[in-house]
């Protein structure tokens, strides 16, 4: 009698059998369907086992020419999906885990991976697209100069087809960002395959398409962000269009990284190909042209302009991202280039944000300024015919009232000096080249001699000596002049770009920390040193500014806020130490892109609660922190780790009576205690003591439950903030006592940011508390108020105390 045997999961015996029913199905159908994809499947798993414990299951593989079987199962079945995803599926599943080099080049022999690739798929299946980008995205994770060869057709030694390569690129610009991502992949691993052949097939006529078309995509990324921006400005509480906005700001990066490592690829024609396209189509077109505000009424074409502040944070994150020296060089000398015949009248010129005042100063820039001496208050204003440069309109936005087009105007700027690619000549002629810098060209040009300046430049920045194979046909530096690199023009142009700064330090009211702290590390990029400190005119008018700030922090001392101020000043003092050293250039700088928080001004009761005056307090802080830093870094060019606090002097330091002051704590009931009733549930009083304890800085008011059985001891039911209690004696009940209770959420660090987190609107919608109390008589009640009103005098005298040398204008800087 003979019994059936089971076939053991991983033998030889049970691959042949599956070998058999993939033979055997010539057809599949409904019946079939889920059997022969399950085999296909098994299949896999027993050549990725055999890979690594029995190299005969290849062997047996190859014999039987199971990838030809695939490929005639593919074709035989056109319309069914579930049979290609499996057998996609599959494959990439193979290529990925087959370690043996054999193995690898038997799969990619015999032109059955060009089969697959090239098989005309119905995409309209999004899970079969979905194996298929994997597919290929798999392949190429295994290119190299040997296995590259089982991909093409040559002629003559030329590279005639490589459908690898040819598929994927036509699928770069698809909707799902998942296909998008896998063909950059791919293609990337083109490019860096060591084979010449490689190199001239993706930059032939056939398929050189494909650059031109990618610089249009991001082009067309452009005016969609540019959209949102206007979008979500005009619904900035809208969860789901500032996610889009979010989404859009990361495919825009993902496309420049892309850009940039297409130019850092291993091919060198690349460079070119793609600073040509970039310059050509999307800034010379686009971004340089957009900067520069038009007259509202004026017709532009929606192809042709995008706003300001998009065009300014393309540009940031275009410099920010390559560090290509063509292209970086272009961009700055294309901005430097005064062109009559696009640039507007000086009268359109000037951004809708920009006050009057402001508008009369955008060409006030210019000081005639020879080296060493101090700048004019006269000030040259440029005539409305005159056509302003890039590097002028990027100046007059300093002046805006509008913070995020400051502060893409200021990173733009900040990302040019952080660039080591962009020429030291072209940062020169744009006025931000490092002091450092400038003092080392000034010194070789005293050891050269004074007729000096064309053989300094090509001295100081070798690249002037170079061809150039960027968009223009001759050096950049003929385009923009001799006099335009010239000592006399640069000195000029830094000149302005201090000018503005100072301005914009010293504008009234003050711009966001954000904004100061980017100002702040310029002007100490442009004067670092004490011996070229600035004017005495421009140190009046931070020393002005710094009193205003005084006045405005002096009045946070009798709010409600005062008892955390010094700490406030201790972590604000550490946050703009930190961002005055390195520039708060963020990874994609998109914040100024975002929506800002805005508390209405006609909600009065936002406006007076705790949390309004703790954002207010906070901000406060921030913009004394950085105008005191920025007075001693550009007098004495150091600062101290930590903020010059006073310490308080011993009769300050009063030890509290009762130690702990948790809720449930059981203390004792001390002799100023002042009894009286609460109620905190409707017919519910309950008979209390109000105590007052505090000590320097700190203070609480505490209610105690006295306890029965248990003479003078109680037990603490409630707690409140002594600061701004703000006690008052009802006018109508003479024996009751109205004391405020602040919100317990303290002000965020990110308040005064011009993105403020999402928390803050949230939080700015609860209200402060309030308690009610009831004493025995009137005199009872007016010496309970009267006693928190001295011990909050006395608290507040102390943290003023402390706070002193902030308070004083000449504490640490003199004129």
């Amino acid at each position: 009698m003979w019994f059936w045997r089971a076939r053991e999961r991983f033998s030889m015996e049970e691959l042949i059998y599956l070998n058999d029913q993939l033979q055997r199905a010539a057809v599949v159908t409904d019946s079939n369907k889920d059997y022969l994809v399950e085999t296909i499947r098994s299949m896999a798993e027993l050549l990725i086992w055999g890979d690594q414990h029995d190299p005969t299951f290849f062997d047996f593989f190859m014999e039987k020419q199971v990838m030809a079987t695939f490929v005639r199962i593919l074709k035989a079945n056109r319309k069914s999906p579930t049979v290609a995803v499996q057998l996609l599926q599959t494959l990439s599943i193979m290529i990925q885990n087959i370690r043996s080099e054999h193995a690898i080049y038997y799969l990619f022999s015999n032109e059955y991976i060009n089969h697959l690739i090239t098989f005309p798929y119905d995409f309209r299946h999004e899970e079969l697209l979905a194996y298929y980008i994997i597919f290929l995205r798999t392949i190429s994770m295994k290119l190299d100069r040997n296995t590259v060869s089982f991909f093409i057709k040559t002629d003559n030694e030329e590279v005639v087809s490589f459908p690898l390569y040819t598929e994927a690129i036509k699928l770069f610009h698809h909707e799902e960002s998942m296909v998008r991502i896998a063909v950059r992949t791919i293609t990337l691993s083109v490019y860096n395959v060591d084979d010449e052949s490689i190199r001239m097939f993706v930059t032939n006529p056939a398929v050189v398409h494909y650059f031109s078309e990618l610089v249009i995509f991001l082009r067309k990324q452009s005016y969609a962000l540019d959209a949102l921006v206007a979008e979500v400005s005009k619904l900035p509480d809208s969860g789901h269009m500032q996610g889009r906005l979010e989404g859009a700001v990361a495919e825009i990066g993902d496309l420049l990284y892309y850009c940039n490592d297409i130019i850092n690829s291993g091919v060198p024609a690349l460079k070119s190909i793609m600073t040509k396209h970039i310059m050509n189509v999307l800034v010379l077109p686009l971004l340089l042209p957009s900067l520069r505000p038009v007259d509202k009424h004026a017709i532009i074409p929606s192809d042709k302009h995008i706003s300001t502040l998009t065009s300014l944070y393309l540009l940031l994150r275009l410099l920010h991202i390559v560090h290509y020296k063509a292209l970086v060089n272009s961009i700055g000398a294309s901005l430097l280039r005064t062109d009559h015949s696009v640039t507007p009248d000086h009268k359109q010129l000037q951004h809708p944000e920009c006050s009057s005042d402001q508008k009369d100063e955008a060409g006030d820039f210019g000081r005639e300024a020879e080296a060493g001496s101090e700048s004019d208050n006269s000030a040259t204003v440029l005539s409305s015919s005159e056509a302003l440069d890039g590097r002028t309109t990027l100046l007059s936005y300093l002046l805006c009232n509008d913070d995020k087009l400051v502060m893409a105007s200021l990173c733009l700027s900040v990302s040019f000096l952080q660039n080591e690619a962009l020429d030291e000549s072209l940062l020169d002629a744009l006025g931000i080249l490092p002091r450092r810098k400038r003092h080392k060209k000034l010194l070789l040009q005293q050891l050269i001699g004074d007729n000096s300046d064309k053989h300094l430049d090509r001295l100081f920045s070798p690249s002037l000596e170079r061809s150039h194979d960027d968009f223009m046909s001759d050096h950049w530096e003929n385009h923009l002049g001799h006099e335009l690199l010239s000592g006399s023009t640069t000195l000029k142009h830094r000149s302005q770009m201090l000018e503005a700064l100072i301005k914009l330090v010293c504008r009234r009211p003050p711009p966001h920390a954000e904004v100061l702290w980017q100002a702040g590390w310029l002007l100490r990029q442009l004067l670092p040193y004490q011996e070229h400190k600035i004017s005495d005119a421009h140190m009046s008018l931070l020393n002005n500014v710094y009193s205003s700030a005084q006045q405005e922090f002096s009045l946070e001392l009798t709010a409600c806020w005062s008892d955390i101020i010094p700490a406030v000043i201790t972590e604000e003092w550490k946050i703009c130490r930190k961002a005055l050293d390195v520039p708060v250039l963020k990874k994609d700088a998109s914040f100024v892109l975002m929506p800002s928080s805005h508390t209405a001004d006609g909600e009065n009761s936002s406006l007076t609660s705790s949390i309004h005056i703790g954002e207010r307090m906070r901000a406060s802080v921030k913009v004394l922190m950085v105008l005191y830093q920025i007075r001693v870094l550009l007098v004495e060019g150091t600062l101290p780790e930590m903020p010059p606090l006073m310490e308080l002097p011993d009769e300050a330091r009063v030890q509290p009576q009762i130690l702990s002051t948790a809720v449930g704590t059981e203390v004792d009931i001390v002799n100023d205690a002042m009894p009286c009733k609460v109620s905190f549930e409707r017919g519910k009083e309950r008979q209390v003591h109000l105590v007052v304890v505090s000590g320097g800085i700190s203070g609480s008011l505490l209610l105690i439950e006295g306890i029965a059985f248990k003479q003078n001891r109680g037990v603490i039911r409630v707690t409140a903030p002594l600061a701004g209690s703000d006690p008052r004696v009802d006018e109508k009940h003479a024996t009751w006592l109205h004391l405020r209770v602040r919100s317990p959420h303290q002000p965020l660090a990110d308040v005064g940011k011009l993105h403020s987190p999402k928390t803050s609107l949230k939080n700015k919608q609860l209200a402060d508390g309030r308690w009610t109390l009831a004493f025995a008589d009137a005199d009872s009640c007016l010496h309970a108020c009267l006693s928190i009103q001295n011990h909050v005098a006395n608290q507040r005298h102390a943290v003023s105390l402390i706070v002193s040398p902030f308070l004083d204008l000449n504490s640490e800087t003199h004129q």
